[in-house]
């Protein structure tokens, strides 16, 4: 009889011994070489990638209509690397969520707060409108000089190569073609 700490199935997960739990892991595509490390490809995911019912949503339809977006990365110290090739990597999740407030909630919060102030102020509302849009045009430009000096906190680290696979189209002689 087996026991489960001796099952070495396919159902037990494997994990790469290389990476925490505490990590997203991504695949890249390498785009190209450059100086000590190489650029990196990865598809922005939506939430209506996956639904059943992404043929009769709006939303999913919207999404159908737009192009996949790349997000690029630089991954340093991997110039052995050639364009092209898959690899598996991984991200820090609090590095993302960090900067996902700082991109999308500081700006928001920031533009209510100053359209709640004009409005304490008793400005007029296109005073309070305009000193919101200032505002938070200003919190972006900030939020940018920030995220350009927290750029070494999203460390990704490459986990593992993964492997070329050969296709090879087959007549239906048997032949390759």
């Amino acid at each position: 009889m087996i026991t489960p700490s001796e099952d070495k199935s396919c159902h037990t997960p494997q994990q790469p011994e290389a990476v925490s739990l505490q990590t997203l892991l991504v695949t890249a595509t390498v785009l190209r070489q450059d100086g000590d490390g190489v650029w990196l490809s990865t598809p922005l995911s939506t939430s209506c990638s996956g639904c059943n019912q992404q043929d009769s949503c709006s939303s999913g339809l919207v999404a159908k209509a737009l192009p996949v977006r790349q997000q690029q990365l630089f991954l340093a110290g991997a110039a052995a690397l050639l364009p092209g090739q898959q690899v598996e990597i991984s991200v820090s999740p609090g590095a993302i969520l960090g900067s996902a407030l700082l991109v999308y909630l500081l700006p928001l919060a920031v533009f209510i707060a100053a359209l709640l102030l004009g409005q304490l102020l008793q400005w007029h509302e296109l005073a309070a409108l305009a000193g919101a849009v200032l505002a938070t045009a200003a919190i972006f430009r900030a939020v940018q000089r920030v995220e350009k000096g927290r750029a070494g906190q999203l460390q990704i680290q490459l986990v593992r190569v993964l492997p070329d696979l050969a296709v090879t189209q087959v007549s239906a002689a048997g032949r390759s073609a």
